[in-house]
């Protein structure tokens, strides 16, 4: 059938190109392995500095961490009855923020771009840094740390779509994993930070880690204006040919020298946003179609495995949690610190396999590798928390270690990425705010009461994160399809939609008209 003999039916999803020239395009094989080779040193150059994003996140939401084992905040905030509480709150008005903070992303990158949407996020966090550090009541840190929550979810959740849309498919993994590699690499700085403040004898001690906040964010904000647009989002607001150039600067290789990589992949985007231009936006429209409810379902369900782990509870508060194991102040900062070296290590572990085992696999691998460690970790909580036993308590701090390389080796990264890359162009912003609203919702329900929990449950509250990461994995094992090499157009395929032109095909095309351009050149 004519594809003009549908067009009176409802569409619900992009229509498939019957152009002749794509239909009847033949290639070389090696012709176009050889144009698909290969990163530029620019896009990796603009994937390095976008991933300071996921640094300013990991620093603004791990900077309260060693904060809570400072001896002149406990002096200022925590010597009233209500600490525990306090030190909740501290951690919940954060995460409450960043939940919201991702939700408003979507809106300023629509409307003004990618980049302005972190740049927004930036100011957001300088402003913050300056209140966190001038807080002299409790309150006023409260709200300090609610919109400091905002900016950082701003950009955690804009960050990872800006960096799959300049990312070539081949590598798109492991330059959008970055944004880990930064979350992490700040935990290591805010650990650093905590341990080196620690030995200044002032009141002003507490407050150094938020002035160095202040800093990163001003930093983050100056590296902006040397990053480009994302050029599919310049593509869909009809800024075409700043869009092309913009892919000829990113992705022409050594082994692309004519950029006809860069030209196919515009002439596919152009395509496929030709294609979805009229169909409707919003959540509403997402949670009514299947293919994108599906969508959401994965996106939610992939936050629902990774904060089911307790990553996020355990992570801010590992020094607390190494104090409740007999270790001193200093101690604490200092195993706190080397903690994070762990992280770091799964994280490049992480983005170096991304792109060959796969998304899923490595997701289905770290869900029951972390299940069984938290399992193990259950056991020795029960019976060596506050004790003096010493093998038992050198063997529950093996396993904090273990499980931060394990769940940073598998999950960090791997979620990151494939919660940006599911999505269709003119839908990836709100998709984004799916993700991150179940990565915050989730965050904040294992993190809020953790301090409280385990005063009154102990042991029993690792069980919670065994059962979830268990049931989880085992539903996205079977409900994900996988997204590893293929371009974000490509990804539509494996979530029943249409491709409006394949890249291979858009490939062939192009080494077509650079033969036919040499022949009568």
């Amino acid at each position: 059938m004519d594809v003009n003999e549908k067009s009176s039916e409802p569409q619900t999803g992009p229509v498939l190109s019957t152009s002749a020239e794509n239909s009847e395009i033949s290639s070389n094989r090696d012709d176009i392995k050889a144009h698909r080779g290969g990163t530029s040193r620019r896009v990796v150059q603009v994937c390095v500095t976008a991933a300071l994003g996921g640094f300013l996140y990991g620093f603004s939401a791990n900077a309260m961490s060693g904060t809570l084992a400072q001896t002149s905040f406990i002096t200022l905030f925590l010597t009233t009855t209500d600490a525990t509480s306090r030190m909740d709150g501290l951690l919940a008005s954060f995460l409450g923020g960043a939940f919201v903070g991702s939700i408003i992303q979507a809106p300023v990158s629509n409307r003004w771009g990618r980049r302005s949407a972190n740049l927004a996020a930036a100011f957001v966090s300088v402003i913050t840094g300056i209140l966190q550090s001038a807080s002299y009541h409790i309150e006023m840190l409260f709200v300090a740390r609610v919109l400091c929550g905002i900016g950082a979810g701003m950009v955690i959740a804009n960050s990872p779509v800006y960096m799959s849309e300049v990312a070539p498919p081949h590598t798109r993994g492991l330059l959008v994993g970055l944004q880990g590699v930064g979350i992490v690499t700040a935990y290591i700085a805010c650990s650093l930070c905590g341990l080196i403040f620690s030995f200044v004898q002032h009141p002003v001690q507490w407050r150094l880690i938020f002035i160095v906040l202040t800093v990163a964010a001003v930093g983050f904000a100056c590296s902006l204006l040397f990053l480009p647009e994302s050029p599919r989002w310049l593509m869909e607001n009809d800024r075409e040919e700043q869009a092309r150039a913009e892919l000829e600067r990113l992705h022409k290789t050594r082994s692309d020298p004519n950029g006809a990589l860069a030209r196919a992949e515009a002439r596919q985007i152009k395509a496929q946003i030709e294609a979805e231009k009229n169909l409707p936006k919003g959540y509403f429209y997402i949670f009514r179609t299947p293919h994108l409810r599906k969508r959401a379902f994965c996106s939610i369900l992939l936050w629902i495995m990774g904060q089911g782990t307790g990553i996020t509870a355990i992570a801010n508060l590992i020094p607390v949690l190494m104090g409740g194991l007999g270790f001193g102040n200093t101690l604490q900062l200092g195993l706190g610190c080397a903690w994070t070296v762990a992280a770091i290590l799964g994280c490049m572990v992480n983005v170096t396999f991304i792109d060959r085992i796969g998304r899923v696999k490595l997701l289905v691998i770290g869900g029951i590798t972390n299940a069984t460690i938290l399992a193990a970790m259950t056991a020795l909580v029960k019976y060596y928390l506050n004790t003096t036993y010493q093998p038992g308590i050198n063997a529950l701090v093996a396993l904090y270690f273990i499980f931060g390389f394990a769940f940073t080796s598998t999950i960090e990264c791997t979620a990151y990425v494939y919660g940006s890359e599911i999505w269709p162009t003119h839908l990836r912003s709100e998709g984004s705010t799916i993700a991150y609203a179940s990565f915050f919702g989730n965050a904040l329900a294992y993190s809020a009461p953790i301090n409280l929990a385990l005063k009154n449950i102990g042991w029993k509250y690792y069980l919670v994160f065994v059962a979830v990461t268990v049931v989880s994995t085992a539903i996205l094992a079977v409900y994900f399809p996988e997204t590893k090499n293929l371009t974000l157009e490509e990804i539509n395929a494996q979530f029943g939609d249409e491709v409006a032109i394949k890249l291979t095909d858009a490939i062939a095309a192009e080494v077509r008209t650079e033969a036919s351009y040499r022949k009568t050149a």
